[in-house]
């Protein structure tokens, strides 16, 4: 049996989890009356993500949280790949207007925003990229980042890079410093750099080392730091252009 949207060229072949999170596809209406929205279900799918990892959210695992029995859900969710998507797309959510008098405030409140996000909830860094551009998540922070980029009057293409460059600094930042975090058991840097004189000796890496043994900035620090880097080189871009 076809489905209902076979009609409309644009939306063939089209995930259903993608039309869903677009309110596009039809509810169920076979069975009893729901027992949740599908939104309180997304609540507790995101929930389980945080508390364990995109590993913990599936079917099974959500029937547990919810107090139900597994089968019952596919009213709502066809398989587990379709619920993940669904919660990473509630769980990015509708970004706030960033605010600011100038281009780089906005565009700074809006990455610090993402960032967020990402630290909020960190498994949505396992989310397969290419799953993300299809959400109504994705495509509202885009559309803002573009907002906040208009005084600039860059090429659409051009403002897509910018965008796409902050973006996956950000969401590669919050995941590598997980792993680091996760690496480095607790140990300051301080800590690293002894170890690492144990294994090469004092004469070898001696830049990673002086690093190493410096102050560290904090974690938001060295984020803000890198994307002034590349706001300045946006700036230097228009401004040669």
């Amino acid at each position: 049996m076809g489905s209902a949207h076979d009609d409309v060229p644009e939306l063939r072949g089209v995930p259903k989890a993608v039309l869903l999170a677009w309110n596009l596809a039809p509810a169920t209406t076979k069975g009893p009356k729901p027992r949740w929205t599908l939104a309180q279900l997304l609540d507790a799918a995101v929930s389980l993500g945080d508390r364990g990892g995109i590993d913990a959210i599936s079917m099974s695992g959500l029937a547990k949280e919810l107090g139900s029995g597994t089968m019952s859900l596919y009213r709502y969710v066809e398989s587990r790949e379709d619920l993940v998507v669904l919660a990473a797309d509630h769980a990015l959510g509708t970004p706030p207007r960033p605010d600011g008098a100038t281009w780089r405030e906005r565009l700074r409140a809006w990455v610090l925003d993402l960032r967020r996000v990402y630290q909020d909830h960190p498994w949505l860094t396992a989310v397969p990229v290419a799953t993300e551009p299809l959400l109504p998540s994705y495509v509202r922070r885009l559309e803002t980042g573009l907002e906040c980029l208009g005084d600039l009057h860059l090429s659409g293409p051009r403002a897509i890079t910018v965008l796409t460059l902050l973006w996956t600094y950000t969401r590669g930042d919050v995941e590598q410093s997980a792993h680091f975090a996760a690496a480095a058991d607790g140990h300051s840097t301080q800590f690293l750099a002894a170890r690492l004189r144990v294994f090469g000796g004092d004469s070898a890496f001696t830049r990673v080392l002086a690093v190493l043994e410096a102050d560290q900035p904090t974690g938001e620090d060295e984020f803000l730091d890198a994307v002034e880097i590349i706001l300045n080189g946006i700036e230097s871009t228009d401004a040669h252009g």
